[in-house]
């Protein structure tokens, strides 16, 4: 499946933050001027820009073809439409999510409510120009998905076995990576192979998916960065924000939550394409006979 550009209604500073890895050194002094200083670059000239990124005009106009922009002019107006003036969440330190130490309470929960509620809203738009609807059509007629994740995300692929499973799609997971990588050297017919990395760089989780692409499964990997090993291999890729630039994340609730909200986006497309209602009134059924209240009627 041929790669798309990224699209500037997908979020110009999404898109920066998914690409950074992949930039040449010149493009990523500029990419990082602008991370940084979204709100000033749009009153700047290209020259201007291209000055304080310490490189030039040539490069900078690489750069926002890279981004799927024709030139700084279109920069400038994604720019204003990324609503640069209300510029995400302090991305400094180790955290997701501010840090105010000596705040009360409910300040300290507020920040992280406003941080939940700016990343929700980062994966919509990140969603709006996404192949969505590819991804549902494939998992819907899927014979067997199979799930790949190490680490948080594979409480992401955990929680992908159930709402897919509520679907009645058949789907496979092994919490250990060895048996993941063994479970892709079947060639089966119908398989699609739905992995959760966001970096995109997880070397167990990369070995299975590119196992499975090899053996002809349709792969789909959810991951934040565009220019990732596991977003080469993918036949579909969906993107989800850049919370934080750091490798090491201790707030990491924050950064599960846009692989959740895709999950959810994507059982409501894969849901009119079966017929589940049957099976919603099944499944909701055998649900409620193992609660404890049904047992005392």
């Amino acid at each position: 499946m041929a790669r798309r550009s990224q699209d500037s209604a997908t979020g110009v500073l999404a898109a920066l933050r998914s690409l950074e890895p992949s930039l040449t050194e010149g493009e990523r002094r500029i990419a990082r001027t602008i991370l940084q200083r979204p709100n000033e670059v749009v009153d700047w000239s290209g020259r201007e820009l291209a000055r304080r990124g310490e490189t030039s005009e040539t490069v900078l106009f690489k750069l926002t073809g890279k981004l799927g922009l024709s030139g700084f002019r279109e920069l400038k107006v994604a720019l204003l439409k990324d609503g640069v003036f209300q510029q995400a969440r302090d991305e400094a330190g180790l955290f997701n999510v501010p840090l105010h130490p000596n705040a009360p309470l409910p300040v300290q929960i507020q920040s992280v409510v406003e941080a939940y509620a700016g990343n929700i809203q980062q994966t919509a738009t990140l969603l709006s120009n996404q192949s969505l609807a590819v991804v549902a059509d494939a998992l819907a007629g899927a014979k067997l998905v199979s799930l790949l994740g190490m680490g948080a995300s594979l409480s992401v692929a955990t929680i992908a076995e159930n709402v897919l499973g509520r679907l009645g799609l058949p789907c496979r997971l092994s919490l250990d990576s060895h048996q993941q990588l063994l479970s892709m050297t079947t060639r089966l017919e119908g398989h699609v192979v739905l992995a959760f990395s966001y970096s995109g760089e997880t070397r167990e989780t990369v070995e299975a998916f590119r196992k499975g692409h090899e053996r002809g499964a349709f792969t789909v990997a959810v991951t934040a960065f565009a220019a990732s090993p596991i977003a080469e291999i993918a036949d579909s890729v969906l993107l989800v924000p850049v919370v934080n630039p750091h490798p090491y994340r201790v707030g990491l609730v924050d950064a599960v939550l846009p692989f959740l909200m895709i999950l959810d986006v994507l059982a409501l497309l894969i849901a009119p394409r079966r017929d589940v209602a049957g099976l919603q009134r099944e499944t909701e059924s055998a649900i409620s006979k193992r609660k404890l209240r049904s047992q005392r009627n």
